[in-house]
């Protein structure tokens, strides 16, 4: 391909991802100031936050769940809560995560419970169903910092539910995310207060477009030398 070619390329895939990579690409939420409009597993507005005191130094909110409301095998028991009705975040996270590029998500979470758990995540349209459930392959530990990452790619292996629909169902037009855990016979019914943080709730990117800009870019640089 001629340099002309390769920079005309080049242009293009730059407008392909920038396109591609607008709507919720980038979304972060930090809880800089405030709660951001996240709520507790009830709906209710009642999340702590805490200033810059937390994962590296970070601000960060947490939540309150009593174990005696928790169900015995719940894949997910949701105990953070983003939805556009309560415009959390300004719902910036609010898309079309598909159409968007959305590969993941990705934040910090920490919890205080007598063991192990799997953290889980939930997504969905507008009406909350159906949703799209994902848990981590590995137990997390209490009381540490540890980064989470949700693969939500078709075939993702982080995948249990689509709760009777489809991946499209799911998160074509995403309005609702939940953060929580999966709930152990031994956890359930214990008359015992969880506590649950988070922070830097991440989406993220498709790689693809970006990967092949960089390679003409590099291409187009190795043929001016």
């Amino acid at each position: 391909m001629s340099q002309k070619g390769k920079l005309a390329a080049l242009a293009a895939v730059a407008v392909i991802a920038s396109s591609a990579h607008a709507g919720v690409i980038g979304f972060r939420e930090s809880f800089v100031t405030d709660t951001a409009g996240w709520r507790s597993a009830t709906g209710a507005a009642d999340l702590d936050w805490s200033a810059a005191a937390g994962s590296m130094d970070a601000s960060f909110v947490t939540s309150a769940f009593n174990l005696s409301n928790a169900v015995a095998g719940d894949d997910h028991q949701a105990v953070f809560v983003a939805h556009s009705m309560y415009n959390s975040s300004n719902c910036g996270f609010v898309g079309r995560w598909i159409d968007d590029g959305v590969t993941g998500v990705t934040f910090r979470f920490r919890h205080n419970l007598s063991e192990a758990i799997r953290v889980t995540a939930r997504f969905a349209p507008i009406t909350d169903a159906p949703g799209c459930i994902v848990a981590t392959s590995q137990l997390v530990q209490a009381n540490t910092w540890t980064t989470i990452s949700f693969d939500l790619t078709r075939e993702s292996a982080d995948i249990i539910s689509f709760e009777g629909a489809r991946y499209m169902a799911c998160l074509s037009n995403v309005h609702s995310m939940q953060v929580g855990f999966s709930v152990s016979n031994t956890l359930a019914g214990q008359n015992f207060e969880g506590s649950f943080s988070m922070t830097d709730f991440t989406v993220v990117p498709a790689p693809a477009a970006g990967a092949l800009l960089l390679a003409l870019g590099a291409a187009v640089s190795r043929r001016r030398r």
